[in-house]
């Protein structure tokens, strides 16, 4: 009989102390404020190797594309013309050749990521090809950036020749193609980095504006495939909001997830105002599966969307805790363009890898704790207890994030009579109390059945 009542006791404890799960709006009010923007800002000198064209190669692949298209039965010249440039870039290594010219440009440049902030006194996780001069896809942007002339010019020429205008596609696939290319040869030199941390932080008529804060490098690994993680540290004393670190090993394929970060795409998109640049972006998808990459170490697939600058943003779990980070997505081979919905985390396993390496205690700091405690309050519609605890998070710093839009929004509910805050003892207190007991009942039960084995 006492093995039958000590299953369901211990089960109703376990029910009563169960973590519940968030919704996604809960999510993003939670992590929001502590989720930032990282810049790595760059000015120096690169020098590449002046590329020139193999005459002969091109020659045979204008002939070869010829042929095809009148056997086809669909030449003309347009349609010649764009086979033609999208057959050289994708395969630009056929038709150019390295000189003997080294070409030099001034490099001023910024690169833009996601990371967020683990401690109190401002330590930021992100990814390590977020702040690394010599990752590939970092030297690419110095590439286009300081060779953005001499690229221009090609592409005019190539205009002049076919006597019409390249089409955006042409244009992109040109840009990328010859971009790549100088990135194989560059050599960064006398290279200046500067790194910040953009925050969102409540401004004049509670408009979310962004806060600029420098950073410093404190530790790093290697860009992927190696394990892609870095840690700032914010040089300002400021009253810093906390996201919580999860664990990765309790995620289970089909487990939701979300996302929170700057994709470049949206964050700079021409259409937004610049004051909307510190809006982190929320995107959802599932656990897709768990891989291993080619050194043993796991990594999640997800079909999430992330894209460029969502990189070092933080992956939540229903709990609203981070159990990685955005990091890399897929590639199509054949047209080198991103294939959507296959994109990579880097697990909070490797990343507190760094974290002890560097000697770093994650905590939620004290405003985040109260800002926590506020929006439970305001979500179960206890509007007069939320607006205290609101007031409370001002108080230790008025320009925290979204704090004037709920001190004004729990307000008119109050003035409209929305409060639903119980009369007497608060009903959780009564779970909670419950549960304790159901506790103690069952090891009461547990030490008694062991006395008498």
């Amino acid at each position: 009989m006492k093995k039958l009542l000590l299953f369901p006791l211990l089960l109703l404890s376990l029910l009563v102390f169960a973590q519940k799960n968030l919704t996604p709006v809960q999510i993003a009010e939670r992590n929001k404020p502590g989720t930032v923007m990282i810049q790595a800002a760059y000015k120096g000198t690169v020098t590449a190797i002046q590329p020139v064209t193999d005459e002969a190669a091109v020659g045979q692949l204008a002939v070869q594309i010829r042929e095809q298209l009148e056997a086809e039965n669909r030449f003309s010249e347009d349609v010649f013309w764009n086979v033609f440039i999208m057959t050289y870039c994708r395969d630009i290594d056929k038709y150019l050749m390295q000189g003997t010219e080294r070409v030099s440009k001034e490099l001023n440049t910024t690169m833009v990521g996601s990371g967020f902030i683990v401690t109190p006194d401002g330590y930021v996780i992100t990814n390590a090809h977020v702040v690394d001069e010599n990752d590939e896809s970092t030297k690419q942007t110095f590439a286009e950036q300081a060779f953005e002339e001499i690229i221009k010019d090609d592409m005019a020429d190539v205009e002049k020749t076919m006597g019409r205008k390249l089409s955006e596609e042409e244009k992109k696939a040109l840009v990328d193609a010859n971009t790549w290319y100088f990135s194989k040869s560059l050599e960064v030199g006398n290279i200046q980095t500067d790194y910040s941390v953009v925050f969102g932080v409540s401004g004049d008529n509670g408009k979310i504006v962004p806060m600029t804060i420098p950073a410093t490098l404190v530790t790093k690994g290697a860009s992927i495939p190696g394990k892609d993680v870095a840690i700032l540290k914010m040089t300002k004393n400021h009253v810093y909001p906390t996201i919580r670190i999860g664990d990765d090993k309790e995620m289970r394929v089909g487990d939701q997830v979300y996302v929170l970060g700057y994709p470049a795409v949206a964050t700079f998109h021409p259409l937004i105002s610049d004051e909307s640049i510190s809006e982190a972006t929320l995107t959802r998808g599932l656990v897709s599966a768990k891989k291993n990459m080619k050194d043993g170490w796991e990594v999640l697939q997800t079909d999430a969307s992330i894209t460029h600058g969502n990189s070092g943003g933080p992956v939540m779990n229903e709990q609203g805790e981070v159990i990685g980070l955005a990091t890399f997505g897929s590639i199509d081979q054949q047209r080198g363009q991103e294939v959507q919905g296959m994109n990579f985390i880097v697990p909070t396993t490797i990343v507190k890898e760094f974290i002890e390496k560097g000697k770093i205690k994650p905590a939620m700091s004290d405003i985040s704790l109260a800002y926590e405690e506020a929006l439970t309050l305001f979500d179960k519609e206890w509007y007069k207890k939320a607006l205290v605890k609101f007031k409370e998070v001002k108080g230790m710093n008025k320009s925290f994030p979204f704090i004037d839009k709920f001190i004004e929004d729990t307000q008119k509910n109050i003035d409209k009579g929305l409060d639903k805050e119980p009369k007497g003892i608060d009903p959780m207190y009564y779970y909670i109390g419950g549960g304790a007991l159901v506790v103690i009942l069952a090891l009461v039960l547990l030490l008694r059945r062991r006395k008498k084995a």
